[in-house]
């Protein structure tokens, strides 16, 4: 997890109430110039107030400079400026500075230093400079881990309605490795957070709900929020939705639900995902039936490493189900799903050995697969079409 830069998109606009009074007009043009896209005329008119004192004239130099904008972009610029502004008290500055050393952009990195200028602006109220210290201390990232001063940042941060403290606070609280395990303070902290739009938290949830973590166990909340964070793109919370349209649980039964929300996470490389479409179009589920798009489907399984889309596609191959019969190609995947110890790879792959299909005939070789798929199947369940809902 990284730590987040307070960068303001545009010039902000609240900063010019705390303008000094004699530079005010001159300040307000800037801002007009700057709010209307004219940095270069915004930064002539800030830098000789910059340089009489004015801090928000600094500040916005410094930012400009940092993200390039009016001027070509100069990190060692934005320091210098940032710091003049800081000094004078500028919250957002002091932030700004911080995170500067904390990635020794325009100045020699020192976390010491990050840890000063973020503290002066976390006294002031600043949330993400509150954030970033609860982040130090949680992750030890330039300073000695102290998960107490983490506790104490993250919940001055989220009770700024800091998404992203309120979610580490449940983190912590649930993974009970640092602080004492607490599910009702987990579910607290997730709440909050996944109100205030955090995806990872609004799937935590979910997970909280389905499984009856800290929450009475109730699979329409899950769905619910598993909905909210697939919706914001979430690959897991996707995959989870579909599984539960396609089992009816939470939701009514919809294979055509199951499909578009499978399709999504598996468009960002959800192994089981990939698995559960070829399944689907297999069998007709949600889809029209098409044995060559599911043989797409397990090929990219396949080609993670799922043994099961191993075994799937090398049957598809054996017998010219959706793909050209080749049986050397079936038993390549016979091999690769049977040296992750799939049974049933492991029986067909001694099939072929019996039969010389795609190999050479060999008994010995034969019996020693059909060993293992014997011994495999008293120690492992294969997949026996959709996977069980996982990635938890």
């Amino acid at each position: 997890m990284q730590m987040k830069k307070f960068l303001i998109a545009s010039i902000v606009l609240m900063l010019a109430l705390f303008t000094v009074p004699v530079f005010a007009d001159d300040f307000q043009e800037g801002l007009d110039a700057a709010n209307r896209g004219d940095f270069e005329r915004a930064f002539d008119i800030w830098e000789p107030l910059a340089k009489r004192g004015s801090a928000l004239a600094q500040f916005n130099l410094g930012l400009m400079h940092d993200k390039g904008e009016g001027v070509k972009r100069n990190y060692k610029m934005a320091a210098k400026w940032y710091k003049l502004a800081a000094r004078q008290g500028i919250s957002s500055a002091q932030f700004n500075l911080g995170w500067l050393y904390s990635k020794g952009k325009g100045v020699r990195q020192s976390f010491k230093r990050t840890v000063m200028w973020y503290v002066r602006a976390a006294k002031q109220g600043n949330p993400v400079a509150q954030f970033n210290l609860g982040l130090m201390y949680d992750i030890g990232e330039g300073v000695t881990p102290d998960y107490k001063r983490a506790v104490k940042w993250y919940r001055l941060a989220a009770k700024q309605n800091n998404a992203q403290a309120q979610f580490n606070l449940g983190q912590l609280y649930e993974s009970g490795e640092r602080v004492t395990q607490d599910y009702k303070r987990v579910v607290k902290w997730y709440k909050l957070a996944a109100g205030n739009g955090n995806e990872l938290a609004q799937l935590k949830l979910g997970t909280l709900f389905e499984k009856g973590k800290g929450v009475a166990k109730n699979h329409k909340k899950a769905a619910k929020w598993y909905k909210l964070a697939a919706g914001q793109g979430n690959e897991i919370a996707q995959f989870n939705l579909g599984y539960m349209y396609s089992r009816g649980i939470g939701v009514k039964r919809n294979y055509s639900e199951a499909v578009k929300w499978y399709r999504l996470s598996a468009g960002q490389g959800n192994v089981i995902a990939q698995f559960n479409l070829g399944v689907f179009y297999v069998e007709g589920r949600g889809v029209r039936q098409s044995f060559s798009k599911a043989a797409s489907w397990f090929r990219l399984a396949a080609k993670r490493g799922d043994a099961e889309a191993q075994f799937r596609l090398g049957m598809m191959y054996e017998d010219g189900d959706g793909v050209e019969k080749d049986p050397e190609k079936a038993v390549r995947l016979y091999r690769f799903a049977a040296d992750q110890g799939h049974a049933m790879a492991q029986g067909n792959l001694g099939w072929m050995y019996v039969n010389g299909n795609g190999v050479e005939e060999d008994l010995d070789e034969a019996a020693k697969w059909y060993r293992r798929s014997e011994q495999s199947s008293k120690t492992k369940h294969n997949r026996n079409g959709e996977p069980l809902s996982s990635l938890r």
